[in-house]
Formats: structure tokens, C-alpha cells, sequence
């Protein structure tokens, strides 16, 4: 979709502006110390942003990403022009994101952390993104989503499962020629205690013979660990 914006294609556009302006709006009220300059906060992201893309920069695959950091900048300029500080209400990983620079934000989407991001299924993703990136509360989230409150508060402990799982998947060697591969592709819940018992049967009795398999679940539960201890609010923590 943004491909055809750098075209030229408004309809595009268009389109993006109808499905990202709810997040838009809600990120804008958050971050503006006057909720009545939220309008012309996404405003001005969405021109700006439109206009890079125009310019054959901007985004490449995350527009919502771009956009809402984006929607932040604009919204921490406006508190500084009006002379009022800012409160930050986010810890988001997205705040790192150099914006006229794609490279930094490939960097980003390439690691370990992304790529397990990207695995799971479209609205755990929409709800990780709304709650543990945009800060976005369950009410809003819900809002977004089309969801009861309660019905995001269990999507997303849902979703957090499924990231840790995926996460420690993707530190699994993905080798075609794999002979165990048949076991390895399910460590991830395995080591997470998320695969049925009949599985779970089978997969012990090969790690019992395979030492290199049982090497790599000692790491995985390593990894597991430390996660499990880090002090909440630390960046890197995977929830």
C-alpha cells in the first residue's frame, strides 16, 4: 500500500489515513497536554508522513509504526512550543526510531523480538502493538479492536504466551536438512510447558538421545529464565 503512495496513488492514501486515524487519535490525546490540539496533531503527522512517502521516503512496511511515532513528535513539538512540559506516558521501543531513517527502523524490524512479533496470528499483533507499544488501556484498545475490555484483558495474556513462545523459538536453528526438525519446530512451548502431553511424551524420549537437542532446550530455558527475572518495565523484557 505504501509502495503505491510513493506512486502517487491519493486513494491509497486514503485508505491508510481510514485505518490508522483511531490509533492516530487515541496516541495524539494521550501525548498532547491540551486534548483540543489532538486534531491538528494527527493532522500534521498524516501530512507529514504522506509527504515523505511522496518524496520516496518514509515507511516501507510499518506504517502504523511510523505513523504514531510520527503523531508523538508532533504532539512533543507542540507542548514545547506552547511552553508546557511533556509528559511521556509511553517506554515504547518505538521511541529509539530515527524517522528519515529507514535503515534504523530495519534494523529494528530484523531482530530476534520483531521476527517473533511478525509469527503470531494478526490480532494478537494488533493487541501487543495497542497495549504494549502505543499504552493504549484495555478500554481503548478495545475501542480499536472492537473488544469488551475483558475481552482484550484475555487476547492479550494470550498473545504475551504466544511472544515468549515464538521468541524462544526463534533462537532454534532452522536448517531444511534438520533431522530432529520435527521435534525442534515445537521447543519454543515445549520449554514454555505449552505443547500437549502426548508431544510432550515424544519430545522428552528424544532429548533423552539427542544431546545436541537437549543442549539447545538448556539454552532455551536459560533464556526463559531470564526473561522471567527481569525487572518489569526494562525495555528489552519480552511480556
Amino acid at each position: 500500500m505504501v509502495d503505491l503512495v510513493r506512486q502517487g496513488d491519493l486513494a491509497a492514501f486514503s485508505e491508510l489515513y481510514r485505518s490508522h486515524l483511531a490509533v492516530a487519535g487515541y496516541v495524539a490525546r494521550a501525548e498532547t497536554d491540551n486534548s483540543s490540539d489532538a486534531e491538528d496533531v494527527v493532522a500534521e503527522a498524516f501530512a507529514s508522513v504522506l509527504e515523505a512517502l511522496l518524496a520516496g521516503k518514509g515507511p516501507r512496511e510499518s506504517f502504523q509504526a511510523y505513523l504514531t511515532t510520527t503523531v508523538r513528535r508532533m504532539a512533543h513539538r507542540r507542548n514545547i512550543r506552547s511552553r508546557r512540559a511533556a509528559t511521556l506516558g509511553y517506554s515504547s521501543v518505538m521511541d529509539v526510531l530515527v524517522l528519515d531513517e529507514n535503515s534504523t527502523i530495519k534494523a529494528f524490524e530484523a531482530t530476534i523480538l520483531m521476527r517473533a512479533f511478525r509469527s503470531l496470528p494478526v490480532r494478537w499483533q494488533a493487541v501487543l502493538w495497542c497495549v504494549e507499544v502505543e499504552g493504549l488501556k484495555p478500554a481503548a484498545t478495545g475501542r480499536v479492536m472492537e473488544l469488551s475490555p475483558n475481552g482484550v484483558s484475555s487476547l492479550l495474556i494470550r498473545a504475551r504466551e504466544g511472544l515468549r513462545q515464538a521468541y524462544l523459538q526463534e533462537h532454534v536453528a532452522r536448517r531444511p536438512d534438520d533431522p530432529c526438525v520435527d521435534f525442534s519446530r515445537h521447543f519454543g512451548k515445549f520449554v514454555r510447558n505449552a505443547v500437549r502431553k502426548a508431544a510432550r511424551q515424544r519430545i522428552a524420549h528424544h532429548l533423552s538421545g539427542c544431546p545436541r537437542c537437549g543442549d539447545v532446550v538448556a539454552y532455551l530455558r536459560e533464556i526463559d529464565e531470564a526473561m522471567t527475572e527481569r525487572p518489569k518495565g526494562d525495555a528489552s523484557t519480552v511480556t
